[in-house]
């Protein structure tokens, strides 16, 4: 499906986030059959420069390096007007805006560095005092869904990296407030 999207001069860039490096995010993107780099961010790079608080996101840029459109949450190209949406763009450089979500707000600064300091704590080996940070950021910012994320797959790997991920599971978290 994604590598039927191209054209000449168009180009198209995944980035995975996900602390624990490439080797898990790596089968899906083969599974996806992808024709398209797909780049791992291990760490605050995409949040910094994106205020971005979730995954998936897209963002369409001209040739010009221009911004066009952009979804930070939610972004999904298997939905028909979203896959329209970037076909066009990639094929004639056009945009169709139809009932899109706009582009969700900037990350907040506090939960941040939260997620921050687990990551340093989860990279130097103490993954129950990253777990620890996480939860206190997530108190922070409910919406921070990367750290939130990072802190369910290591806790639960198995609803992440064994097969599909298991969104009906992460539902009933987030009806249950953790």
């Amino acid at each position: 499906m994604y590598g039927q999207i191209t054209a000449a001069g168009s180009d198209l860039l995944s980035i995975a986030v996900d602390l624990q490096g490439p080797d898990l995010p790596r089968p899906y993107h083969e599974k996806a059959g992808a024709e398209f780099t797909t780049v791992v961010d291990t760490g605050t790079t995409v949040t910094r420069t994106f205020g971005v608080r979730a995954v998936p996101n897209g963002a369409l840029i001209d040739a010009d390096g221009v911004l066009r459109y952009a979804l930070y949450g939610g972004f999904d190209i298997r939905k028909p007007a979203t896959k329209r949406l970037v076909t066009e763009f990639l094929l004639n450089g056009e945009l169709k805006l139809t009932d899109e979500t706009p582009v969700k707000g900037a990350v907040d600064v506090a939960s941040l560095d939260h997620f921050e300091r687990g990551l340093s704590l989860y990279h130097a080996g103490d993954t129950e005092g990253a777990a620890a940070i996480w939860r206190e950021g997530m108190k922070v910012e409910p919406d921070h869904w990367n750290m939130r994320k990072q802190l369910w797959a290591i806790e639960h790997p198995d609803r992440f990296y064994d097969g599909d991920v298991d969104y009906d599971w992460q539902k009933v978290q987030v009806e249950e407030g953790r």
